[in-house]
């Protein structure tokens, strides 16, 4: 069952809270259009890298790490078990959002890697097993 939109407005305003009011209103508008259909949405802290958000659910996972500046904003998403990812960029500099671009690619290390460092008390007891198998990397002989 997908989020409540409340609840994912909180999370979304919640996350931009320190950005430029304009780009701290994008990356809301982002994160609610694009983490509609997650079942949680939770910011996590990543040790030194700051805060992010992961959207979770039975399938798959998507991640968003930005601060509100530059050009664009990467949402990675996939799905559990799997080597590939799909990252989109999204336009910062404009009120609609345009999709910059979208490629499919191995899912980074650097993500798998900043999730493996979670924090644990940023994960809600709730979303620990879908957290879990998010960062969990397939096996080298999976199919």
């Amino acid at each position: 069952m997908p989020i409540d939109p409340g609840a994912l407005s909180a999370v979304a305003a919640a996350y931009a809270k320190g950005m430029t009011s304009i780009r701290g209103r994008r990356v809301q508008r982002l994160l609610t259009r694009e983490f509609a259909g997650a079942e949680q949405v939770i910011l996590v802290q990543l040790d030194d890298a700051g805060p992010a958000v992961l959207g979770l659910s039975a399938g798959g996972a998507a991640f968003c790490r930005t601060d509100g500046r530059g050009r664009h904003a990467s949402i990675v998403k996939w799905r559990h078990g799997s080597t590939d990812a799909v990252e989109a960029r999204f336009d910062l500099l404009k009120d609609s959002l345009p999709l910059l671009d979208a490629k499919a690619s191995p899912l980074a290390r650097d993500t798998r890697r900043d999730l493996a460092h979670l924090s644990p008390s940023s994960v809600p007891s709730e979303a620990r097993a879908l957290a879990a198998m998010a960062i969990e990397a397939p096996s080298p002989h999976a199919t």
